[in-house]
């Protein structure tokens, strides 16, 4: 047996670094953020919590990790071609959010869980704040290429709808009126 190239070690590192931030990402949507230790994702990982600290120096540092995948995720979710009108901005925006509500909904615990948990959300803020306004320039951009008189503040209420949405949907599950909700907003947005 021969050993190991450079890029199959690289693959491995790579692949165990994901395995760790898996593993995580699904201790702190189910458990909370506060409540997850290292030894907790060591275990779900099936790694040593040494090899964690040789990948990631804190738990923050694994969130942070976890977030910089959710932001390329909302990178491309955003990401249009040349020729789409602010409708069919904000229709691919709707829809995509509502599929991501409904199809990913661990992300959706996630993100309320850290909400909630002060420790959680301080170590992101920069990142939030970043975030927040890029999403809110994007959204205001599209309302005044829709017309509204206050596009700015309509891209705070529909960025508030939308934060709503997933709140309920995470709280009531199968319960919330999720396909009526996009529809109303649909109706609402490109409809008009």
């Amino acid at each position: 047996m021969s050993p190991r190239t450079k890029e199959q070690n690289e693959a491995i590192r790579e692949q165990t670094r994901q395995q760790i931030i898996d593993a995580a990402f699904l201790e702190f949507a189910n458990e909370g953020y506060s409540r997850t230790s290292i030894a907790t994702v060591a275990k779900k990982a099936k790694v040593s919590k040494g090899l964690i600290y040789h990948y990631f120096g804190s738990k923050e540092e694994i969130l942070e990790a976890i977030f910089d995948q959710l932001v390329e995720m909302g990178h491309q979710m955003t990401s249009y071609p040349d020729d789409f009108t602010a409708r069919d901005k904000i229709k691919q925006i709707i829809e995509q959010t509502f599929d991501f509500i409904e199809h990913q909904s661990n992300v959706g615990k996630l993100m309320v869980g850290l909400a909630m948990q002060r420790d959680a959300f301080t170590a992101l803020k920069s990142k939030l704040d970043y975030i927040q306004q890029e999403q809110m320039t994007l959204y205001s951009n599209i309302m005044k290429e829709l017309g509204f008189d206050q596009p700015t503040l309509e891209a705070y209420e529909l960025g508030a709808t939308l934060d709503g949405i997933l709140l309920g949907h995470v709280s009531l599950g199968e319960d919330y009126p999720l396909q009526a909700m996009k529809q109303k907003l649909l109706d609402e947005y490109v409809q008009k």
